[in-house]
This record gives structure tokens, C-alpha cells and sequence, in this order.
């Protein structure tokens, strides 16, 4: 019975997952979440009480994947400076792999949750924080270690820089049209926004653009294997 509850919950999710990444999280309605998911509407409601509840689960299941990706890829190093890098390098592997997921996850980083104490909202909130407080570790050991600047406070470098590496990968629709008119594809868009991220944070600004170099390399290879 558990089993069967799983399965038919991560159909609504997939379903609504599809949806938000194809219409936005606004056009979205639950009763075309139901008829995708072939489900009856109540039943959509027995698990999620409301569209903003389903968004938040739908937010919290991609965050745990691609916290996954990046726990793995910084895992893979050392030092804080290698493993802030390589939160850059999975975030961006993570976005070309699964351009459906990221498509739905940039997109609710507009909605507003409104209830604090929703179980789904604060599963969302958990993921979230888990990939800062990553990468804040991986600032922290960068400014032990005397490669990151240590006049900066971990965790609001952290928030900012997710939310400026997640905008360089997936820009609005107004960035869009102004890169399209000054013909600025989006490896090199991307790999400008590292290279400045990574003057802000690093001491030694003349290597800073390793970050740039890594994202370049790693959009090269994941093209020839897509």
C-alpha cells in the first residue's frame, strides 16, 4: 500500500514537474496536473492541498537531486577553493542533463510559499539550505586555507552566488534578448559570471578565471556527450 502511495505521488509530481517547466508555474492548474498524471483531481488533493504546496514538493524533489550532484562532485576534492568550483561545474552538468527539471526550478523561483509550516515548504526550504550551507563550507575551508578571502561572511556568499549562477545559467527573458542582439552565446555568458564570481571571492584574482576555464570545458564535454 506504502509502495503504491510513492508511485502515485511521484506521478502527480512528475506530471506537475512537465507542466511548470513547459507553461509556468502560473498557467499550471491542478486539474491538468490530474488529467496528465491520469489521476482524478481529489485525488491530486489527498496528497498535496493546494498548487502552492504541489510546487513546493515539486521544488524540493529537484533540489535534492541536484544536491546529490554537487555533494558527489565536491566530494571529488580537497580543498574549499576545488570544492566551491565544483558546485559551479555540477550545477551547470546538472542544468544540461535535465533541462526539464531546471527549466521547473528556475521558473519557481518566482512563486512565493506562503505557508511556512506546509511540510512540502519546509522540505524545499531544508534542500535549499542544504546546498548553501555546501557551499558555505566550502568557503569556509577556502578562507582557512588562505585561497578565498576571509573578510567574507560564508553563508550570504554563498546565497548570492547560488542565485547569480543559477540567473548566468538560465537568464530571464529580457537578458535573453539583450544577449541574442549583442551575439553572446551562453557558454560564454556562463563562463564571464564565474570568472566574476570568482574574482569576488578568491585572493589570488590573476587565477580566478579558472572557474570561466572549468565552465567552458565542462559545457564542451557534456555537448559531445549529449
Amino acid at each position: 500500500m506504502q509502495r503504491k502511495k510513492e508511485e502515485k505521488r511521484k506521478t502527480i509530481l512528475d506530471a506537475a514537474e512537465k507542466l511548470i517547466a513547459e507553461d509556468g508555474f502560473r498557467d499550471m492548474t491542478m486539474d491538468q496536473v490530474a488529467k496528465d498524471a491520469d489521476v482524478a483531481k481529489g485525488t491530486v488533493y489527498l496528497y498535496f492541498k493546494n498548487k502552492n504546496s504541489l510546487c513546493a514538493a515539486v521544488n524540493a524533489r529537484i533540489n535534492k537531486e541536484l544536491n546529490q550532484v554537487i555533494k558527489e562532485k565536491m566530494d571529488l576534492y580537497q580543498t574549499g577553493l576545488e570544492k566551491v568550483v565544483a558546485s559551479g561545474t555540477a550545477t551547470v552538468e546538472f542544468c544540461l542533463k535535465n533541462m526539464q527539471k531546471w527549466k521547473a526550478i528556475t521558473e519557481l523561483y518566482q512563486m512565493k510559499f506562503k505557508d511556512p509550516e506546509d511540510p512540502n515548504v519546509k522540505e524545499f526550504l531544508y534542500e535549499v539550505n542544504n546546498m548553501v550551507q555546501m557551499m558555505a563550507n566550502g568557503y569556509r575551508q577556502g578562507i582557512k586555507e588562505g585561497t578565498i578571502r576571509e573578510d567574507l561572511d560564508p553563508v550570504p556568499t554563498a546565497i548570492f552566488n547560488r542565485m547569480a549562477f543559477s540567473n548566468a545559467i538560465t537568464p530571464t527573458t529580457e537578458q535573453n534578448m539583450l544577449l541574442k542582439m549583442n551575439n553572446i552565446n551562453m557558454q560564454h555568458y556562463a563562463g564571464v559570471a564565474g570568472e566574476l564570481i570568482g574574482r569576488s571571492t578568491r585572493k589570488d584574482l590573476l587565477n580566478a578565471e579558472d572557474m570561466k576555464k572549468n565552465i567552458k570545458k565542462t559545457y564542451e564535454n557534456l555537448e559531445k556527450d549529449l
